[in-house]
């Protein structure tokens, strides 16, 4: 069996079509049907069925795909074990948040890019408790998090350091004169937060909760940007991480309330699977942000 047939599944199950496939891989449509003919030959099943305009698969395809995941991710990770740590080949995916993904990871990623130039980096972004699933999952090789202290029995956990979370506003905001903002402050203010699920949102609503406290209204954003800029305009306050809006507080544009950081305590923390093998590029990230 030609592991190229499987790598050209995967990819068809992911596109749901032959010929945005072999553009992907550089073949002809063509060359991407005779492969899928061979692999549905070699099963003696119909392994893609056409519906709704694409291709998907059949049951027994689906069955396929799941073995497919395991061998191709064998077969890489066979490849990279026996080959120099020099210019590693290959693929690696971490997933992390949208703050650190901007603000945290970008420098380490570019050193591992810098040492092996032909290894592929996919890097996705999430929140943490979907992160934690599909790190578990084998979705991704590692994820890095911030969030509060992670203990699950099947993930490694490395923990990096805390991480500062400030409740900022626009200049001049009465809160800024006072010596320390009391958590019932909040109850007449607007709240300008992530999107539900967010770890650092999570623990502020559960804090916000457990003081039977009730934000006068509470407005939703998905992008960090979108968040700071209604702070800016003075449409409510905002909890962050410090290091998405340094260069903010230092401009001047937005002004850091004095909110008492007990109240929400969250880390940036490395996780992967106990059982997983570290490639040479995932041990070297490992060490250049402990190092950090």
């Amino acid at each position: 069996m030609n592991l190229q047939y499987l790598y050209v599944f995967k990819e068809v199950a992911k596109w749901g079509n032959f010929t945005r496939t072999g553009e992907e891989l550089g073949y002809a449509q063509s060359s991407i049907t005779t492969q899928i003919k061979k692999l549905e030959d070699y099963y003696q099943v119909k392994l893609f069925e056409r519906a709704e305009g694409r291709m998907r698969l059949t049951q027994q395809g689906e069955e396929l795909y799941f073995y497919v995941e395991k061998i191709l991710s064998l077969a890489e990770e066979a490849k990279e074990k026996v080959s120099n740590e020099t210019n590693v080949r290959g693929t690696i995916r971490i997933g992390t948040t949208e703050s650190l993904a901007a603000y945290f990871i970008t420098p380490y990623i570019k050193q591992i890019k810098l040492k092996h130039p032909e290894l592929k980096i996919m890097l996705e972004s999430g929140l943490c408790g979907k992160l934690k699933e599909s790190t578990a999952e084998g979705v991704y090789d590692m994820a890095i998090i911030l969030d509060e202290a992670v203990e699950q029995p099947e993930l490694m956990t490395i923990p990096v350091r805390k991480e500062k979370m400030v409740l900022i506003a626009a200049p001049g905001h009465p809160y800024s004169k006072l010596e320390e903002m009391k958590l019932e402050l909040l109850c007449s203010e607007t709240l300008i937060l992530t999107e539900e699920g967010c770890s650092y949102r999570t623990l502020l609503e559960k804090r916000l909760k457990e003081n039977k406290i009730q934000p006068k209204s509470v407005i939703s954003f998905s992008s960090l940007e979108a968040i700071k800029q209604c702070a800016a305009d003075d449409l409510g306050i905002a909890l962050l991480p410090e290091i998405a809006v340094r260069k903010e507080l230092q401009e001047g544009k937005l002004i850091q309330l004095p909110f008492a950081e007990e109240y929400i305590n969250v880390s940036i923390q490395i996780i992967y699977q106990k059982k997983k093998w570290l490639t040479p590029p995932l041990k070297q990230l490992l060490s250049i942000i402990g190092e950090s």
